[in-house]
């Protein structure tokens, strides 16, 4: 699961949905104010695939109640949704609908969904635009300290005591795995990896869930630290994390960060801001 499936109250859950979108590619905003013929109404996310050729239009409605959502629910939603003339509807509820709105809804453009299972929907999406990426472009930064064949760490290495060329290797081998391995994950953009599982295919499969990520890969390439996170966006923070500290021995060694024109440094998102 990309986030927690159950939101402590309504507004993180709209906040949630509203990140996901906009994480997939999707012109999302939070408590949006729609003109329709009875006059304004406000929904509680609004997203535009720019992308499309028809610039798709979703709704969502969140309901962080205990119980399942009712028909009335769902009936003054499709009314929202004919007047504004979106072209996909969400209620994203913590119980789902009941079995008469989920009737009702069988012949419309509104699905019911959970936290949960928007977050599978989207899963795949999600994965090849925001996880893998940002992993990967974080593991850049590392990747040019443990590559086989730098030239601006193969001349200041070249300046160095044979005694910090050793520290140097050790740290390779303690990271170069790690970082090389993770570095890939900017590459799903390449189609034809995903087409090989002789290559990197496998590697950048989505996880059916995070235990079975940290199997087939993090304990494999990391040996040095045992991954906690319950979710795949605490999973990414964690590894920026991980990666930042490897980098800041690699700038400690070399007492500077000698690409610091070349690379940003390894930021982390954890839904509360940049740090």
């Amino acid at each position: 699961m990309i986030d927690h499936p159950h939101p402590t109250n309504w507004r993180e859950l709209q906040a949630g949905v509203c990140r996901i979108f906009r994480e997939i590619g999707l012109n999302a905003v939070a408590e949006k104010k729609l003109s329709t013929p009875r006059g304004e109404v406000e929904v509680d996310v609004y997203a535009v695939d720019e992308s499309s050729v028809d610039k798709i239009q979703y709704i969502v409605e969140c309901k962080n109640w205990q119980q399942a959502i009712p028909q009335t629910v769902v009936h003054a939603f499709t009314t929202v949704m004919h007047e504004t003339g979106a072209n996909l509807g969400f209620i994203v509820s913590q119980k789902g609908l009941q079995s008469g709105a989920v009737a009702y809804t069988d012949s419309t453009n509104i699905v019911g969904l959970t936290y949960l299972q928007l977050q599978e929907r989207y899963m795949p999406v999600w994965w090849d635009r925001y996880f893998c990426p940002h992993l990967g472009d974080a593991a850049d930064v590392l990747m040019d300290y443990v590559e086989p064949v730098n030239g601006t760490r193969d001349k200041k290495l070249d300046t160095m005591s044979d005694e910090d060329i050793d520290r140097w290797r050790d740290l390779v081998a303690k990271y170069g795995e790690f970082g090389a391995t993770l570095s890939f994950f900017n590459m799903g953009r390449y189609q034809n990896l995903r087409e090989n599982p002789g290559s990197m295919g496998t590697l950048l499969d989505v996880p059916s869930n995070i235990e079975e990520f940290r199997s087939r890969v993090l304990r494999v390439i990391c040996r040095h630290h045992e991954f906690t996170s319950e979710t795949f966006r605490e999973l990414l923070d964690e590894l920026k994390h991980v990666l930042a500290a490897a980098v800041q021995e690699f700038i400690d060694l070399f007492g500077e960060n000698i690409f610091r024109d070349r690379r940003k440094p390894i930021t982390v998102d954890n839904g509360k801001g940049t740090t």
